[in-house]
């Protein structure tokens, strides 16, 4: 970690990609090391919500019992799980319509049903945390320009993005797209940019996230937006826990997001957090996020 009168700066560590040709043995004692590492586990809200599923509700949704047998495979005693995501997603998102009381005991239940599943992890974050940290977000929203974002992500699915655009089209298409994030002042390197030119361009996860429609009225704009968000929420905390732990030595090695969606899983591991620096200005908290972006 870096901090100064500038602001505090968290880098990417140092990263070497092997490809092995493994015996089935190989691969489960490389899993088994793997498995070993003390990692934090962040969860959306529908893998948090899986918990809370009953016996005979697993029994009769195969996916969520697939999801369910991975959450236990992750209930280590050096692991721990946290909400923080889900509560933000939860606070900003559609659900931003609850009143305080409505939200905060949605957060304790999920919460308790988290803690009671899990055996051997824990859950990283205290109730009071959870409580204050959703308190603030009903006043201080973490995007301030959430509204031009799902702005543009409408306007885009008015150009008829839902259905492939032809080669020869592709090019005016994109400068139209830029086009429109210039007139809402957003910057042509934000997600919701890049996601859309990958949807130009045929990237299928990307198509996934996005899930443009065809009729303006069926496209959900704010569900598009959740995900896209979670790049420039997960990724910076990523670089900072897992710099913290180089530096001091102790705590987790590793920071992952869980999802029950694989569209937004492939995109995010598109996205290769290399620098984050935080700043307080004008009253505000602004991040600068440096990302290597493998969208092809």
């Amino acid at each position: 970690m870096t901090s100064n009168e500038n602001g505090t700066e968290y880098v990417r560590g140092h990263e070497i990609k092997l490809t092995l040709s493994l015996t089935p043995e190989q691969a489960a004692r490389m899993q088994a090391w793997s498995d070993s590492i003390p990692t934090l586990y962040m969860l959306d809200i529908c893998v948090a919500n899986v918990t809370k599923l009953s016996q005979a509700a697993l029994d009769a949704n195969a996916r969520k019992a697939t999801l369910v047998e991975r959450l236990r495979h992750l209930d280590k005693p050096q692991n721990s799980f946290s909400y923080l995501l889900a509560l933000i997603e939860k606070a900003s998102g559609q659900r931003a319509g609850l009143t305080d009381e409505e939200l905060e005991a949605q957060i304790l239940h999920d919460v308790a049903k988290m803690r009671k599943f899990f055996v051997h992890a824990k859950i990283l974050e205290a109730d009071e945390f959870l409580l204050g940290f959703a308190r603030v977000l009903r006043h201080e929203p973490p995007e301030l320009a959430r509204d031009a974002y799902l702005e543009f992500l409408r306007r885009a699915n008015a150009l008829g993005l839902a259905n492939p655009v032809a080669r020869a089209d592709r090019l005016q298409m994109a400068h139209t797209i830029l086009a429109l994030a210039d007139s809402l002042s957003i910057t042509r390197q934000h997600s919701t940019v890049l996601l859309t030119l990958a949807c130009l361009y045929g990237n299928v996860a990307a198509r996934k996230v996005m899930k443009f429609r065809a009729d303006p009225c069926s496209f959900r704009a704010e569900n598009a937006l959740a995900d896209i968000m979670v790049i420039s929420r997960f990724i910076p905390l990523k670089l900072q826990v897992e710099q913290e732990t180089r530096d001091r030595g102790i705590g987790f090695m590793r920071l992952c997001f869980l999802t029950d969606d694989s569209g937004l899983t492939e995109v995010l591991s598109c996205f290769k957090g290399q620098k984050v620096r935080s700043t307080e200005k004008d009253g505000s908290h602004e991040t600068m996020l440096n990302v290597k972006v493998e969208l092809a």
